[in-house]
């Protein structure tokens, strides 16, 4: 297991301005932020790091001072013999042309200076992961980053590994000792027993930024590497939006395409998946916030309108219909949501479209990221976002003692100290999200934005983009993604693989408990306090 202590080590590093003073290369822990402009204070050519088993391991190595577009060469070695295993991703930079806001979205926002940032913006970091040969690049300023990634197999030796990473590029050598620590636990695969994680993805974009047709049999095999991103990044809950399946005509018949509806879903169980969202049936009214009526998210209709009730009652006709073809193996879940973030102002309408569901769809577990409090009786499984959870936790610690179940999600907020996964924060923060859910008994964690990038914005260029009206409302940088678009498959980011990490913690925290609650309670208490502490 990653040790407590190992994981309060792992801070920002202190960087130094780049400087020419001949090559030189440092190990990184995987959790340190590196800039392309900026190199660790400290060269490390010695690291120790620990891991359980049935998990990957990773190492990060910065490389400066080489000439302009050098080819640099790595091997990695086991006493003395080529670890074949090892994967080998160069980090990408991306720009964070913002920063975070105090509160909300960016400074922008409000105008309010946020301290709790890793660096002021504008700048650039190393963020995304291509997979990479044994020969590689380096920038034109002579800059190189990238991970190296051994597999640590469930039935691993137990005990201590060191690893030689040699680098060479023209007549440059270099040798750097990576000693990993194999510890006797090991990780189990995701699961019912685990902390639900779901990160909302869009079908549209994976066609658009891979220039496929939708439904196209390249366009499954495109998605099928999504779903295994997902997998690697332990990602157990996945979205069924009813607008890739359901198809309302212009007099109103619905038809659902369950072909393509069934193997959709048979993607993703077939890979372990064991949670199933429903995806929203309403939205707010012309999106007006300050609107308490809902429409239907495939007609338009209001959802308290006869024409209205009627459609939504052909819909969920088809639904539940298509439901029960698939057969679902027992412990796997099945969740509606209605309408995303309802709030006090359509708590009544949202209400009124519970009791119509779950008058077609009987058993119906109703899933939903709120805003609103006012909701008793209509939702099941409550999601507010972190603040929101501890400022009532009573609330929703009553709701639990009802039967009912508490996820939590972040957005473009919360911004300040808060847990979030954003470009300018630690990369701690998205791991302390898996030891939020094992602390507070949580049934799980959830976020929009997978990889939904805005019309043409490159994730790679552009970080920070205009939400809503626009200026100075902007999405805070990363927020809409935590993967991007490569050339033949997704590539994963850090704050993704740090998620990844902290949902692993999650794991082996949950095992504590159930052998020796008082022991995990003492070491979550070390490590994390509350989601601003």
């Amino acid at each position: 297991m990653r040790t407590v202590v190992a994981k309060l080590a792992i801070l920002l590093a202190v960087s130094c301005p780049l400087v020419t003073r001949g090559q030189q290369a440092t190990l990184v822990d995987e959790l340190d932020v590196l800039y392309p402009d900026a190199f660790p204070a400290s060269e490390v050519a010695h690291l120790e790091s620990d891991t359980a088993r049935g998990v990957p391991a990773g190492v990060h190595i910065q490389v400066a001072g080489l000439p302009g577009k050098s080819p640099v060469r790595w091997k990695l070695t086991l006493n003395d013999a080529i670890l074949t295993e090892a994967r080998a991703f160069q980090l990408i930079d991306v720009p964070v042309e913002q920063n975070t806001g105090l509160n909300s979205r960016t400074e922008a926002w409000d105008g309010q200076k946020n301290p709790h940032v890793i660096r002021r913006s504008p700048f650039r970091v190393f963020e995304a992961l291509e997979p990479m040969g044994d020969i590689v690049e380096a920038s034109s300023t002579g800059v190189l980053a990238f991970r190296l990634e051994v597999p640590i197999a469930a039935e691993a030796e137990v005990g201590p590994r060191e690893y030689v990473l040699g680098l060479e590029a023209g007549s440059w050598r270099q040798a750097l000792r990576w000693e990993l620590n194999v510890h006797p636990v090991t990780v189990p695969p995701t699961g019912p027993q685990s902390p639900g994680y779901t990160n909302w993805f869009s079908t549209d974009v994976i066609a658009q930024r891979h220039g496929l047709e939708p439904w196209s049999e390249p366009f499954w095999e495109m998605l099928a590497r999504y779903v295994d991103l997902m997998v690697r990044g332990r990602q157990n809950t996945f979205w069924i939006r009813w607008g890739d399946f359901v198809n309302v005509g212009a007099d109103a018949s619905v038809t659902l395409d369950r072909r393509r509806f069934l193997r959709y879903v048979r993607l993703f169980l077939d890979r372990g998946f064991t949670r199933i969202e429903g995806g929203h049936l309403a939205h707010r009214h012309q999106g007006d916030w300050g609107s308490p009526r809902l429409d239907i998210s495939l007609t338009g209709s209001d959802v308290n309108s006869d024409k209205g009730r009627s459609e939504l009652e052909a819909i969920l006709t088809e639904v539940k219909s298509v439901l029960a073809d698939l057969d679902l193996p027992a412990q796997t879940v099945y969740l509606q949501h209605l309408s995303d973030e309802p709030t006090d102002t359509n708590a009544e309408s949202y209400k009124a479209l519970a009791e119509q569901v779950r008058r077609h769809i009987p058993r119906v577990k109703i899933f939903e990221a709120t805003t609103s409090l006012a909701l008793v009786g209509a939702v099941d499984h409550w999601c507010p976002k972190v603040q929101d959870y501890q400022q009532h936790r009573d609330f929703f610690e009553e709701r639990k003692r009802s039967g009912e179940g508490v996820w939590v999600y972040t957005c473009l907020a919360p911004g300040g100290p808060w847990l979030n996964r954003l470009l300018d924060q630690e990369r701690l923060r998205p791991v302390y999200l898996g030891w939020a859910l094992i602390k507070y008994d949580l049934a799980g964690f959830l976020h929009w934005g997978l990889n939904h990038y805005r019309p043409g914005v490159d994730p790679f260029t552009h970080s920070v983009v205009p939400h809503g009206d626009g200026p100075p409302n902007f999405l805070p940088a990363g927020d809409s993604h935590v993967v991007y678009p490569g050339k033949d498959a997704p590539l994963s980011g850090q704050r993704f693989e740090a998620q990844r990490i902290g949902m692993e913690d999650a794991e082996l925290l949950r095992l504590l408990m159930e052998h020796d609650r008082a022991t995990a309670e003492t070491i979550v208490a070390r490590v994390f306090r509350k989601f601003d502490d």
